[in-house]
Parts: C-alpha cells; sequence; structure tokens
C-alpha cells in the first residue's frame, strides 16, 4: 500500500509535466500561451504566458511570465512581470519590469535597469553587477564591480573589487561589505549601520575571469564549424564499443556476486512490465524533483552533488538490467526456450546498442528502457 502511495504522489508531481508546450528552433516566438513553457533553442520571444518558463539557448526576451523563469544561455532581457522566482546561469541578465519574487543569478553581467522593482531577494554572483531600480528584499553580490544607484529596502551584503555608490543610492537597512579597502560612503544613503571587512578581492577577480572565459569559449565553439561527420561517427562508434566492453565485464560481475538477484529481478520486470516502467518513471522524476526543490528553494548544492550522481549510478544498473531481460526475451522468442543468462546479457547489450541508433527516438526507446529496469530493482525494495 505505501509503494502505491508513493507512486501516486510521484505521478501527481508529474501531471504538470504532461501540460507543459515544448518547443525547439532557431527563433522561438509565443505569445499568449496557457501552461508552462520548455523550449531550447537560439532565440526566444516570449509574451504573455500563464505558467512556467525554462529556456536552454543563446537569448531570450521575455513580457508578463505568470510563474518562475529558469533560463541557462547568453543573454535575457525581463519585461512587463514575472509573477514568481528568477534563475539565471549565464552571461547577462537584464531586469525592467516587476518581479514579485526572488532573483537568483550567476554569470557575467546583471544589470536591474531604473524603474525596474524586484519584491524578493536578490543573490547575485558574477563580474559586474548593476543595480539602478528598486529591490525590497534583502540582497546578497559578490563580483569584480558592483554599482549602486537604486534603492534597497532591506539589509545588503556585497563582496566586490570596486564598489560604486552613485548619488542617487539608497540603502534603508544594514550594509555589511568586503571590499580591498574601506570605502567612503556619502552621507545619507545607509540607513543602517555599516560593516567593513577588508578583503583582496583577488578571489573574486578570478571567478569572474574564469566565467568570462568559460563564456568566451562557448561563444567560440558555437560559431566554429561544425566538425567533419566522419570523425564524429568514429568517435560514436568508438563509444559504443568501449560502452558494451566495460558494461559486459560489469554485468558479468554482477551476476558472479548475486546470480539470484539478477535471476528475480529479470523475473520481476519481465512479469511486471508495464508496473515496472511506471515506478521507475515515478520514483525517478519524484527523486529529480527533490533534488531541484532542495537547490531552488533550500540552496542546498550538497544534495545535488550527492543525490544527482546516486540517481545516475542507479539508472545506468537498470539499463543493465533491463539488457539481461531483453536478451532473454529475444533469445527464448528465437529458440522458443528458456538460454541462460550468459548468453543472454551480451544479446540484450547489442540490442540497446542497435535501439539507441534509431534516428531521432533511439534515445526515448533507450530512457524507457532504463526506468523500466529501474521500476524492477525499486519493486523488490520495501519503501
Amino acid at each position: 500500500m505505501r509503494k502505491w502511495l508513493v507512486v501516486l504522489v510521484a505521478i501527481l508531481m508529474v501531471v504538470p509535466v504532461l501540460g507543459a508546450n515544448f518547443k525547439k528552433g532557431k527563433l522561438i516566438e509565443v505569445s499568449n500561451l496557457s501552461g508552462d513553457l520548455y523550449a531550447s533553442g537560439t532565440e526566444l520571444i516570449a509574451k504573455e504566458v500563464d505558467g512556467d518558463v525554462l529556456f536552454l539557448g543563446r537569448k531570450a526576451r521575455l513580457w508578463n511570465i505568470q510563474g518562475s523563469v529558469f533560463f541557462f544561455g547568453e543573454k535575457l532581457v525581463l519585461n512587463g512581470s514575472v509573477s514568481r522566482s528568477v534563475r539565471f546561469f549565464g552571461r547577462s541578465l537584464e531586469v525592467n519590469g516587476s518581479m514579485s519574487r526572488d532573483v537568483l543569478f550567476a554569470g557575467q553581467e546583471l544589470r536591474i535597469e531604473k524603474g525596474a522593482v524586484v519584491e524578493g531577494e536578490v543573490y547575485a554572483a558574477g563580474e559586474e553587477v548593476d543595480i539602478y531600480g528598486q529591490v525590497n528584499g534583502k540582497v546578497s553580490l559578490a563580483g569584480n564591480e558592483v554599482v549602486l544607484g537604486g534603492i534597497l529596502n532591506s539589509d545588503a551584503r556585497i563582496k566586490a573589487k570596486n564598489i560604486i555608490f552613485l548619488p542617487e543610492a539608497k540603502i534603508q537597512g544594514k550594509l555589511e561589505y568586503w571590499a580591498p579597502k574601506q570605502i567612503e560612503i556619502p552621507q545619507g544613503v545607509v540607513a543602517g549601520e555599516v560593516v567593513f571587512h577588508k578583503y583582496s578581492g583577488k578571489k573574486v577577480q578570478k571567478k569572474a575571469e574564469k566565467v568570462k572565459k568559460e563564456v568566451e569559449k562557448v561563444e567560440k565553439e558555437a560559431k566554429a564549424p561544425a566538425k567533419k561527420k566522419r570523425g564524429f561517427l568514429f568517435s560514436g562508434l568508438w563509444f559504443k564499443i568501449s560502452w558494451f566492453i566495460s558494461s559486459l565485464v560489469l554485468g558479468y560481475i554482477l551476476f558472479l556476486l548475486f546470480p539470484s538477484l539478477v535471476k528475480r529481478l529479470k523475473e520481476e520486470i519481465l512479469s511486471k512490465p508495464v508496473k515496472a516502467f511506471l515506478l521507475g518513471a515515478a520514483e525517478a522524476v519524484a527523486f529529480i524533483i527533490l533534488i531541484l526543490a532542495f537547490f531552488v528553494i533550500v540552496y542546498t548544492w550538497l544534495i545535488g552533488l550527492i543525490g544527482i550522481p546516486i540517481l545516475l549510478i542507479g539508472l545506468y544498473f537498470a539499463k543493465l538490467l533491463a539488457a539481461f531481460a531483453l536478451g532473454a526475451i529475444v533469445l527464448k522468442w528465437i529458440f522458443k526456450k528458456e538460454i541462460t543468462l550468459w548468453i543472454s546479457y551480451p544479446v540484450g547489450l547489442i540490442l540497446l546498442i542497435l535501439i539507441s541508433l534509431i534516428p531521432y527516438v533511439g534515445w526515448l526507446f533507450c530512457l524507457v528502457i532504463r526506468l523500466w529496469g529501474f521500476g524492477g530493482f525499486l519493486y523488490k525494495v520495501k519503501i
């Protein structure tokens, strides 16, 4: 009963994703969209989206998003309003509108323009951070250069090599800052206590230079001409051969150490294939959502560093288990009788490689097979 309760909860968590809109292309333009938007490409222009927006690409311009924004790319411009939080990982973020919750920035340049309002907190790490608008929550900034020309209605923590206060800047709370030397702050700029910590700024500068080099490297690779297909095919073939050999050895080791367990798990996913797949999919998605929740809400990096490798290792072993079952199915169908797992296992691995080579949908079939094996293993575990 407890197993099915967990599965039901996980499926309910997945339902919103099933109703999402998926877009891909060089130029993606959407407006008046109902539901979440998941997009990847060169450029995204989105207006009036009633849901979250997740974009992986080069640049995007967004207007009036009734949800959260997750961006991984080069440049993002936010106009109008965002009703929830903003998570940015890239090069440049420009905020022109009203953000109802927090802004998390990791990149090269952040600009909160004059007239923009952030109702929540701002966490930013980059080479240059400029705030000309209004932030009502706490502010934590780290960068090579920080320019304050707006209104901060709460406490501020700043760590930078160079901190500039413009005449119109206002900090209504406490200011705690780290800098190479103490700064002469104009009278009336900070309403609360000012605490200074001496800081060389070398680490911040090195991090900023590292981020800049990584961004330049990504841009250079994107603009560089594509490699010849022959080399790509050769490297892909070599990867498949290496994966087959390593998986074959590891699978045989598992079978030698736990022969009865492997047989039971193989029988489990063969006797209840649909149940095994649904359980594997639900648990994998629930695990990912749990990791994201710790990162996005609690900002706990350690959970992600530990949890993601565990999930990937589990899915890898699930694929090996699926290979035992897949080979057994095919050989039984051909020879009309049970064939030893010593023979069926390499056959299953070869089938997995052939399936992965199917254009466009091969990766999807492989994912289904992984979740199938993952669910068979979880079904034997007491939840």
